[in-house]
């Protein structure tokens, strides 16, 4: 409802539910319709952002306005992420229909140096950016205002997305080892794309049901993100449908139920999508992905509709427990034994969950019925139908008996047309539980269905066994159980929600948490609740263990659909706090060992829970890892998890140090690779202006990386000086071998790696721009940003108190040393020795005892090394604090247990502590490694509003410019400039290197952008 003044007046919309004003994207961004009353804004968006390495909170709302003409701010009605996380569907009351594109900006020309005018006719209009910044790029306007004439049967019934024309790799439940006992077994299932798809995999389409029966498709085209409508009526008949649902088969056809309010009837209808010229396209594009169908090729998508089933309404009065016994032995999950006869009831609600991944899997009818009982308590009975065609239930017998006698039957005609096919309901099970249901879904790849009552309670169901997983008693974990495949089997459940108002109710894409905000309450705030644990409380190594791999495998399942685990992560933390608050019977542990252990189980777990191995790589690999996403999501949890503990960083300066080095090595490597294909193209005498500026921008935004790089290689000089120093006297030394992360580094595989592999890109650039250099001044053509960029190269280089290509040999040396010792010592140990030891060194920065060995011998020929090669004074004292690795520049972090790890409202935080702090009101630039300035409002958990009238969005409305405005990392909290810091007035068109990280941070995280 809508005031006078343009206010809301918040109230469930008639045909909408709690769960359809609100939606998780894997992406980790909450889009949620305003819950109360007076609001100025009717969308927000919200994520969890970490707020200091302890804590976390659901960011305070952003809005995003969806205005009409007038200003005029209609009720939303729908709010849903697409497949890929990137669209966002929504609808009003009225049956307007808006798509929103998150993570792009209006191109603004003036201040990226472009004269529209040069441009030519298919350039870009808008720009990549941080995913809380959305444009609209879709309107589909029925009505405009609160003056125009309103037609209700436009409003919204049904909704869905299309799937994505992709494969899927699926974890599959973790096995337990029968032999041992003690270990789990990890393997997956890749399927192909199922469902209904559009046709082009990188294109997306939904399709909507209105009360009036008009089903509409809304798809993308062959190249660009503009959607098109593409409409049809179920039927000829006048109706109104008051419960509906739109779900897909797995051969790609469209099943809508719809139950009409005039006849009374529950209605299914299949629709058929023909692609036209899209399909054809899709084929083409794999060869060519700029290929455009001639127009005159263009044959355009088109739909067809066929009722397949028509029934009356089940008569309620029927179903009591002492009448319904067909019903019980059908069922599959136990009905709640207390529940009374029902009196009374009506229909609730229809649902259809679509066929999962699974070949065999079908698509699942489920009806609602609301009963009350004789005490006035809620009851809900579902019941889940399968559609069979009425041709399959015909005998053979029948059919040939048909045939004898002259009768066709669709069983036996080979032309009969599929359009006189009809189909039948059967029941497969039959659900009774306690409480009225708000609204049913899927979760985890369509694996589980989702209830969601009106009192804030989830049920969470395999689909496969049809059994409450979130609910069910867990008697023992010794033996440990069988299978592990939600985190619900290790004893988690949902927590309660304490409320009396109407929720708008969602659970997140992990299944570890869920967020809600009440109708009408007062706050427009989200507040977020992670599982409990209420089963097998204990502290013991078998309870850590089978929680680690409970924890694991819903990462691995993150990992492999690309889903945002920070809501994991947040639970980890609350885990761990519950671990600490037990008393230890073991007077040999402490609670900061227990979390150590347990940290560094899940860590360790997670590796093997997607399969990755750090032994399986080599010097050659770094090519493949510089683009592996397990990698970087694994040092990514790492990191997280590392700043956790008080007693040892060696594990967060690991996963943080090779996460910079794969940052920034494959900065130098694309750079090296940019520039060397343009200097290929032209001779140095034919070198203009323009290229000198794009090259010299391509060396200036790599100069803060050159300058890490440099750096950390000294600082891994020095701790092997110092380690030299204090060999025989390690008790005058704050350094030693246990805590050094020089050794660790030099010594497991994956690390070693990129640092030789970065000190040969270097050595390339250096050699490269030096040829540049003198044949570009040979030619004359030395113009001022080459000459400038070149002179600061130069002098970082010409500064370093480290000879390079001297520590490259060193390192080489290792690696061949390290090869050798380990052919020797690993001789006879049992299988998985080795990679146990390369989690020990990356993991946890421990040295095993042969590794020790090893270790010790590197230190002897680095100290041989470095007195006859270089000058050790300058090494030794050269500052390279800014860094913040390593012991002397910890700093110790407080108890675990005196932190809250999740604040809610009214308790948010309104600033966050930025990881890489150069000042009180300076930064380090995660991705440039550059010094930016911090002003008052940078860290600000508030981010900028956007208001979708019309087209348009006012995210700058502070009128600075991208070149000036920060953006923050959701999880580890580092801090970039949006836009790259031209300094020679290049266009921003050239495509540096860090366009890679427009979206995500150098962890993989995502950016959110923030006010400056």
């Amino acid at each position: 409802m809508i005031t006078s003044q343009g206010h809301l007046s918040r109230s469930f919309p008639s045909n909408s539910k709690g769960t359809d004003l609100i939606s998780w994207s894997k992406n980790g961004f909450i889009a949620y319709s305003t819950p109360i009353q007076g609001s100025k804004d009717n969308l927000y968006i919200s994520y969890l952002e970490n707020i200091n390495g302890r804590s976390w909170q659901l960011s305070k709302p952003q809005s995003i306005s969806i205005k009409l003409e007038n200003n005029f701010l209609p009720e939303l009605s729908l709010v849903s992420w697409s497949n890929s996380s990137t669209d966002l569907a929504i609808s009003d009351i009225y049956g307007n229909f808006y798509i929103l594109l998150a993570g792009i900006g209006l191109l603004d020309l003036g201040s990226k140096n472009i004269n529209p005018e040069t441009l030519p006719n298919n350039y870009p209009s808008y720009e990549i950016t941080s995913y809380n910044h959305m444009e609209m790029i879709y309107r589909d306007i029925i009505n405009q205002d609160d003056t125009s004439h309103v037609n209700p049967g436009a409003t919204f019934v049904a909704f869905k997305w299309l799937n994505l024309e992709k494969p899927q790799i699926i974890n599959k439940p973790a096995t337990l080892n029968q032999e041992t006992k003690k270990s789990y077994n990890y393997e997956v299932n890749q399927f192909q794309p199922h469902g209904v798809t559009h046709p082009i995999s990188t294109k997306q389409a939904c399709v909507s049901l209105r009360q009036n029966g008009q089903f509409t498709l809304y798809y993308q085209g062959e190249h660009k993100v503009e959607y098109h409508k593409l409409s049809i009526d179920l039927s000829d008949e006048v109706s109104v449908i008051s419960k509906a649902s739109i779900g897909f088969t797995n051969d790609k056809q469209i099943i809508t139920t719809i139950f009409d309010s005039i006849t009374k009837k529950i209605l299914i209808y299949k629709i058929t999508i023909d692609w036209g010229f899209l399909v054809d396209s899709a084929k083409r594009q794999k060869v060519d992905p700029h290929y455009h169908t001639p127009k005159e090729e263009q044959k355009k998508p088109t739909l067809s509709v066929r009722k397949i089933h028509e029934s009356e309404l089940v008569q309620t009065n029927i179903f009591d427990d002492d009448n319904d016994n067909d019903g019980d032995e059908k069922m599959d999950i136990e009905i709640d034994q207390s529940l009374s006869k029902y009196k009374f009831g009506q229909l609730a609600s229809i649902d259809l969950l679509s066929a999962f991944a699974e070949p065999s899997s079908e698509l699942d009818i489920i009806i609602s019925y609301s009963f009350e009982n004789e005490f006035g308590q809620s009851i809900s009975s579902l019941f889940r139908y399968n559609l069979i065609d009425e041709s399959s239930l015909i005998s053979d017998a029948f059919g040939e008996l048909g045939l004898r006698k002259n009768i066709t039957t669709t069983t036996t005609s080979t032309s009969t047309s599929p359009s006189t096919n009809k189909s039948k309901l059967v029941l497969k099970d039959k659900i009774t539980r306690s409480g009225r249901i708000q609204s049913i879904s899927t979760a985890s790849a369509e694996y589980f269905m989702l209830i969601y009552y009106e009192n804030g309670h989830i049920d969470v169901i395999d689909r496969t066994t049809m059994k409450i997983v979130n609910d069910k008693h867990i008697d023992s974990i010794d033996p440990p159980p069988n299978t592990i495949c939600s985190i619900f089997d290790v004893g988690f459940r949902f927590p309660k929600v304490e409320t009396k108002n109407p929720l708008i109710l969602i659970a997140s894409p992990n299944l570890t948490s869920f967020a809600y905000t009440e109708i009408n309450g007062n706050s427009i705030s989200l507040t977020l609740k992670v599982v409990e644990k209420e089963a097998h409380l204990g502290n013991s190594e078998l309870e850590l263990f089978i929680s680690s791999v409970a924890f694991a495998f819903r990462h691995g399942y993150a990992c492999y659909t690309n889903t945002c685990s920070d809501d994991i992560i947040a639970l980890i933390q609350t885990e761990l706090v519950r671990l600490s608050s037990i008393k230890i019977e073991d007077s040999t542990k402490s609670s900061s060992v227990i979390s150590q252990t347990f940290i560094e189980k899940i860590i360790t777990e997670s590796h093997r829970a997607i399969n990755f191995h750090l032994d399986g790589f080599s010097k050659d690999s770094v090519d493949k890892l510089l683009s592996s996403p397990p990698l970087q999501k694994l040092l990514s949890l790492q990191l997280v998890l590392g700043d956790l503990l008080t007693d040892n960083h060696i594990v967060s300066d690991i996963a943080w140090t090779v996460l910079n080095l794969r940052s920034t090595s494959f900065g130098i490597m694309f750079s090296l690779s940019s520039i060397f294909r343009q200097i290929s193209k032209k001779k140095p005498s034919e070198d203009s202006l323009q290229d000198s500026i794009t090259r010299g921008e391509s060396i200036i935004s790599l100069i803060g990386n050159f300058k890490w790089l440099i750096d950390l290689l000294v600082y891994i000089n020095q701790e092997l000086l110092q380690l030299a120093y204090s060999k025989n006297n390690p008790g005058n030394s704050k350094l030693n071998i246990h805590n050094s992360i020089a050794l660790p580094l030099i010594l497991s595989k994956v690390p070693r790696s990129f640092l030789i592999y970065a000190l040969s890109t270097i050595g390339k650039t250096h050699e490269m721009l030096k040829k540049l250099h003198r044949e570009l001044a040979e030619a004359n053509k030395l113009f001022s940003p080459m000459k400038e960029s070149l002179s600061r190269y130069f002098t970082i280089c010409n500064n370093s108190p480290l000879t390079l290509n001297l520590f490259e040999n060193y390192l080489r040396e290792c690696d061949a040393l390290i090869s050798k010792e380990q052919s020797i010592r690993m001789a006879g140990k049992e299988e998985g020795y080795a990679l146990m030891v390369e989690q020990k060194l990356v993991c946890q920065g421990q040295l095993t005892e042969d590794m020790e060995r090893v270790g010790k011998i590197l230190i002897d020929r680095h100290a041989v090394n470095i007195n006859r090669d270089m000058k050790v004074s300058d090494l030794y004292f050269y500052d390279v604090d800014w860094l913040n690795i390593g012991i002397y520049r910890y700093e110790k972090k407080s108890d675990l247990i005196s932190q809250q790890v999740i604040y809610s409202y009214p308790n948010l935080k309104d600033t966050i502590c930025p990881r890489f702090q150069y000042s009180e009101k300076e930064c380090i630039d995660v991705l440039r490694k550059v010094v930016i300035s911090l002003s008052e409002n940078s860290l600000k958990t508030i981010q900028t509003s956007n208001n979708s009238n019309n087209n348009k969005s006012k995210n700058n409305s502070n009128g600075n410019s991208n070149s000036n405005k920060l953006r923050k990392c959701t999880r580890c909290r580092a801090i970039s400039l949006v836009s790259d810091p031209l300094v020679f007035g290049a266009p921003s068109t050239i495509g540096l290197w860090t366009m890679v990280f427009q979206r995500t941070c150098i962890c993989g995280s995502a950016w959110v952008n923030v006010e400056v």
